[in-house]
């Protein structure tokens, strides 16, 4: 969305406002049928969500078949596909490139600028810069704003916010904090005729005595509880024979 709303371009608006760019997409290029969810295709949705972010921030069709596991051709006409399906934000990017190589700086609306002196940076850094930084605006007002109403933040988590509250009030607080994230991207995105462009947010509530873990963190999780457990057998063993 907020490579959308930086470009203005109308088909990647359209995608993130149908609910699923990712899933739009395969089913536009045919990869899916039209009648795709999250829940039917998820694994196909997952491959495209790596895909188009990938080729989003310019990877070549090598590394992308490589993270994919296809062939260097289905990588490159994914490419092409992409190119040619959101023209605008590639004629947008383009044109930032060339403007900061003229310029010699990045910057965000928010006056947050970055030289980009002769080596520190590539076309790649210097393309991938204005989402990244404007993803970093928004949340740093979401953090101001969350902590002056009060809620409890414990952390940023990339493009999440970490809260506690009491279980009598966690879902009010985290109504608030979506909401906060909701005013905040209304804020730094670009406005358009039709109205501010906003983020949408989802929320995971985790109770006592459960525990946060998602898919990509459960088996290295499980490896750190294993490797507790026998740092703790054998310091048991180790005190029985000193005892």
């Amino acid at each position: 969305m907020i490579a959308a709303s930086l470009s203005n371009d109308p088909v990647m608006l359209e995608f993130y406002h149908n609910g699923d760019p990712y899933l739009s997409f395969a089913k536009c290029v045919g990869a899916a049928p039209p009648d795709a969810t999250k829940k039917t295709h998820g694994s196909l949705r997952d491959r495209y969500k790596t895909g188009l972010l990938s080729i989003q921030y310019g990877i070549k069709s090598e590394a992308l078949a490589e993270r994919l596991d296809i062939s260097t051709f289905a990588a490159h006409e994914m490419i092409g596909q992409h190119h040619e399906l959101f023209s605008v934000y590639w004629r947008w990017v383009d044109d930032w490139l060339a403007q900061v190589l003229a310029s010699g700086a990045m910057w965000t609306s928010f006056g947050w600028e970055c030289r980009t002196g002769i080596t520190e940076f590539n076309e790649r850094s210097i393309t991938n810069f204005p989402v990244q930084a404007t993803c970093a605006d928004i949340l740093r007002i979401a953090c101001i704003m969350a902590t002056r109403r009060g809620l409890e933040l414990l952390a940023p988590v990339h493009d999440a916010l970490l809260i506690e509250a009491p279980i009598d009030r966690i879902e009010a607080d985290v109504a608030l904090l979506r909401e906060i994230m909701r005013r905040a991207s209304r804020i730094v995105l670009n406005p358009t005729a039709d109205g501010p462009h906003e983020l949408r947010t989802d929320a995971m509530i985790v109770s006592y005595p459960d525990r946060y873990c998602d898919g990509r963190g459960a088996e290295i999780w499980a490896h750190v509880l294993d490797l507790l457990a026998e740092y703790r057998r054998q310091q048991a063993h180790a005190a029985m024979r000193a005892g």
